[in-house]
């Protein structure tokens, strides 16, 4: 399988309502990638809780190839 990431967008969201929201790791809420495998584009999303904050470009490969064979 054939995995290039070609995007990756953090999202945050402020745990306290009402609050700003800062682009701090207590504020990480999730990522999306847009990735191309086997020269498709594809977008997968992952929660905080399936996806550090602090991943790598290989970790975010290892994460797509887990989802691509659940």
């Amino acid at each position: 399988m054939d995995i290039v990431i070609r995007e990756s967008k953090i999202q945050f969201k402020n745990p306290q309502i009402g609050q700003p929201t800062r682009a701090i790791e207590e504020h990480y809420n999730g990522r999306r990638i847009l990735a191309n495998v086997d020269g498709e584009e594809r977008m997968f999303r992952f929660k905080k809780d399936e996806l550090p904050f602090d991943i790598d470009e290989e970790g975010m490969i290892q994460a797509i190839e887990n989802r691509l064979s659940e």
